[in-house]
């Protein structure tokens, strides 16, 4: 069973839990990357994207108003409308994957940390990352109220800091004789299948919106107010990242951009820009992670926490401190995992199988959707144009999925079959045989 708290957020705050899992560790580090693949276009990019990204919103939307109380969020969905099989393949995926992003994103505070004061090394980096997860793990063991405020905080700078780089871009940061030059990238960066996979590439940076559901039952409104709070979070993260690459294209070309971890202190090196506003977007960056850390440590501990409080893992999973709303056990799992993973070596890996799994949620979702429809189990809220927007969203997901690099497909395939193997083998010692059904007569 779920817990109900009495504390309620309003929509402020759960737009700015959802916009710190959306832009908190990409919009100052991945911009880069798309602006490189297909210059001026990738505005274009991140419109389509985010406009799919709504549609998977209010399919979410739809099933958290029918299950307001779930903590596991996609996991939830699918394991009500499907069963434990395929509810425990996605749990442990996002769960994987959740930790993999703490872990990098931290790993990447490590990194501006130490550019701030000119020092570096690896074993620098990683243990400013095990500080800032243990810091951020106590953050959340105070309770929903607590990372929820102090949330909304850093993302009021995270923005704060953005809108600090494009004003210095649009006044200071650019020759305006050679402006017009800038917006025009190569020949390869025209080319549609460069757009295609650019495409494929900017879905991630719109992958946290899903992290509201699993707080529904916190959220004034529940279902309604949930959907409210992922769609007006993804408008403003278009938004914002409209404005980031305008600003990057301001001050350099498109066709002479390369992909950097650092593209805002690249793109103010290149015009010389004042010191002060190096270190202010630097430290907008550190704000903006550590709010990104937050919301993920945190709903990857409910998520552990519902799986475990549904009996697909051990009983010490489920410790749960009803009055603070905080799953003690699954925060010091995601703790343990993440720091694990610091030390992983191949975060490239890892990060595939969370690009697999993110994707495949979603798509779980939108036939999760379906079949509740099918069962009549109608919510508060609905999203619209059923059953269109919702085919939409299936066929986007597939293309996003087979459009993945062939190593994070590959990897995805391979975790989903162990995954399976996995719980089978458990079904089989627990039960000494294995359920048969007649799937026709």
């Amino acid at each position: 069973m779920g817990f109900v708290l009495s504390y309620r957020m309003g929509i402020g705050l759960a737009v700015a839990l959802c916009l710190s899992a959306i832009i908190g560790d990409t919009l100052f580090v991945f911009t880069g990357v798309p602006i490189t693949e297909i210059g001026a276009n990738s505005i274009m990019a991140y419109v389509i994207v985010g406009i799919i990204a709504i549609i998977i919103a209010m399919q979410l939307g739809e099933l958290s108003s029918i299950m307001p109380h779930e903590k596991g969020g996609p996991y939830s969905y699918v394991t009500k409308s499907f069963g434990s099989e395929l509810g425990f393949v996605t749990g442990i995926l996002l769960f994987i994957g959740y930790c993999a992003i703490v872990a990098a994103v931290t790993l990447g505070f490590g990194s501006y940390f130490l550019s701030l004061f000119g020092l570096g090394g690896t074993a620098a980096h990683i243990s400013i990352a095990i500080v800032l997860i243990i810091a951020i793990s106590i953050i959340n063991m105070r309770g929903v109220k607590s990372a929820v405020e102090l949330n909304k905080m850093l993302i009021a700078i995270t923005l704060l800091t953005a809108a600090l780089f494009f004003i210095f871009a649009v006044f200071y940061g650019h020759d305006h004789g050679s402006l017009a030059t800038n917006f025009i990238g190569s020949a390869a960066q025209n080319m549609p299948g460069a757009f295609f996979q650019a495409i494929t590439a900017i879905v991630f940076a719109f992958a946290g919106f899903q992290i509201i559901v699993t707080l529904t039952d916190n959220v004034k409104g529940l279902g309604k107010g949930v959907t409210r709070a992922m769609v007006y979070a993804i408008l403003i993260s278009i938004v914002a990242y409209i404005a980031i690459t305008f600003g990057l294209l301001m001050m350099l070309r498109a066709s002479s951009f390369t992909i950097t971890s650092e593209p805002l202190l690249y793109a103010l090196s290149s015009v010389h820009a004042p010191s002060i506003v190096v270190i202010l977007v630097d430290f907008g960056t550190l704000f903006a992670i550590a709010a990104s850390v937050i919301a993920i440590i945190f709903t990857a501990s409910r998520l552990f926490f519902q799986i475990g409080n549904d009996g697909l893992l051990p009983g010490i999973t489920r410790r749960f401190d009803r009055k603070r709303g905080v799953a003690t056990s699954g925060v010091v799992m995601t703790s343990l995992v993440s720091i694990m993973i610091l030390f992983s070596g191949n975060l490239y890996t890892i990060l595939s199988i969370s690009n697999f799994g993110m994707i495949f949620s979603w798509l779980m979702s939108c036939f999760a959707v379906i079949n509740m429809r099918r069962r009549k189990k109608i919510g508060e809220y609905s999203s619209p144009y059923y059953p269109y927007l919702t085919m939409v969203g299936i066929i986007a997901c597939l293309i996003f999925i087979f459009g993945l690099p062939s190593i994070s497909l590959a990897i995805g395939v391979i975790v989903l079959l162990f995954l399976i193997l996995v719980y089978y083998i458990i079904v089989e010692i627990k039960y000494r045989e294995v359920p048969r059904v007649r799937l026709f007569d």
